[in-house]
């Protein structure tokens, strides 16, 4: 075999597997809608109207709008506002004046904080089939997860991702320990694989 022949032979290798883990991821995504689709339907709402019941469980008050639920689920703001409007006439979520009197501010009501606990669980399947693998594949696949993640917003793909590696602070392989090998200059700490962040309150945007 030609050196030119043994190159190629790699390089399709390696197209052959990077379309495989995109077809697998693929699947995880048909799996997950299918599970959203489920746990939203015996609740008797939309997967969107499920999605905007748990972010505001755990959102901060400065994004618990309409338009930033928009954003972080890539939807248009009418189609975001038609599934919170929804879940006002269910009597799972009021709007309330902002602090400058115009941004109106969505809270779950009594009910809404109900439903949002028996939603919690709606993706205990994966959940467990992620805590079936050893502890370095996990962490492993988170690391390897949010470096995609990351291109991908680079490209302008993904719109929005509060992630370790999007943000400013985070310096990639700053430390021989191959267990912690970032560094989080806010906290000022080695940052180990597994506690890589997905959601981080503390985020800024990395500027390249």
């Amino acid at each position: 075999m030609t050196k030119t022949s043994g190159t190629s032979t790699r390089r399709h290798a390696s197209d052959e597997v990077e379309r495989r883990l995109a077809d697998a991821l693929e699947r995880l995504g048909h799996g997950l809608r299918s599970l959203a689709q489920r746990s939203a339907r015996e609740h008797g709402l939309s997967p969107l109207q499920q999605q905007a019941v748990l972010a505001l469980v755990r959102q901060p008050a400065a994004r618990r709008e309409v338009s930033a639920l928009a954003a972080e689920f890539d939807v248009t703001s009418p189609t975001m506002s038609d599934a919170v409007a929804a879940l006002e006439r269910k009597g799972l979520v009021t709007r309330s004046p902002g602090l400058d009197g115009r941004r109106r501010l969505l809270s779950l009501t009594d009910a809404g904080q109900q439903v949002a606990r028996e939603l919690a669980p709606w993706d205990g399947p994966l959940l467990e089939a992620f805590a079936r693998l050893p502890a370095p594949d996990r962490d492993t696949t988170l690391h390897s997860l949010l470096r995609v993640i990351a291109d991908l917003q680079r490209q302008g793909v993904v719109s929005v991702a509060r992630t370790c590696t999007t943000c400013r602070f985070f310096e990639p392989d700053a430390h021989a320990d191959a267990s912690a090998p970032h560094h989080c200059h806010l906290l000022r700490v080695p940052l180990p694989l597994a506690d890589l962040r997905t959601d981080c309150s503390e985020h800024q945007p990395a500027t390249d």
